[in-house]
């Protein structure tokens, strides 16, 4: 997938912790990126959607689900049904629990400006919920970002999941995923940078050129010998994209 104008970039003359990272070379003329980036986990401190479940639904019930959705016995869509059945929390009870617990990470409205002023193009490609997303970034005042996502309807009587359109399944991972709606974003020969942590972010981020990963999907990389650039907040992603030329061209 690496192609003529990349290269690998280093820190210090070496990738961090032993990881190799593919980018481009700032020397070459930088057309704009796509940069695809995942929402819970990676933009906000803590998954939006186990904040709720823990606070509103059945005890327990993402320990027992995660080792099945870890090793493939049940997709994430089904481990998502099976969490919120007995939330019955209404809209402004959640979003009061994800701003008390899943503050956006660090360093993201800097990442924003960055990409709005260098040309790239910024997609936030998630599992979660649109109702979630949108308070979220209007409480930071990050407005016009393009955005694919679930959504749902939360009320007493239990909360209903809105599925987002996610084409065919996927002959990779036999799922309806974020590889379609990376497909209908990417452009040809455009490079792609994709930000993620979790389970949802496998598929696409095989499709990327360059991939930030934390967590569940830093370690998944890791077994799979998939090279990859570790991140804790969007500081680091910056710092690494600005070795590019600072405006695409």
């Amino acid at each position: 997938m690496v192609t003529e104008g990349h290269a690998i970039l280093a820190v210090g003359g070496r990738p961090p912790s032993g990881r190799i990272a593919r980018c481009l070379l700032a020397s070459a003329p930088v057309p704009p990126l796509l940069l695809a980036v995942d929402f819970d986990g990676t933009i906000t401190a803590r998954d939006t959607l186990q904040v709720i479940v823990e606070e509103f639904g059945a005890r327990g019930v993402w320990d027992e689900l995660e080792p099945r959705l870890q090793a493939g016995e049940i997709t994430i869509e089904e481990a998502m049904r099976q969490q919120f059945a007995a939330v019955t929390a209404t809209t402004d009870e959640a979003l009061a629990a994800v701003r008390r617990e899943a503050p956006i990470r660090p360093g993201f409205e800097r990442f924003v400006s960055w990409a709005d002023r260098a040309g790239h193009r910024l997609t936030i490609l998630s599992a979660g919920f649109r109702t979630v997303i949108d308070a979220v970034f209007a409480d930071a005042g990050i407005t016009g970002l393009e955005i694919r996502s679930n959504d749902i309807a939360f009320s007493r009587e239990g909360a209903r999941l809105v599925w987002a359109d996610r084409g065919e399944i996927c002959e990779h991972c036999g799922r309806r995923c974020k590889r379609h709606d990376l497909a209908l974003r990417h452009a040809p020969d455009q490079h792609v940078v994709y930000v993620g942590d979790g389970i949802s972010d496998r598929c696409a981020s095989a499709q990327a050129d360059t991939v930030f990963a934390r967590a569940s999907l830093a370690e998944h990389l890791e077994r799979e010998g998939r090279q990859h650039i570790p991140f804790e907040d969007f500081h680091d992603v910056v710092s690494y994209l600005e070795r590019l030329q600072p405006r695409a061209a």
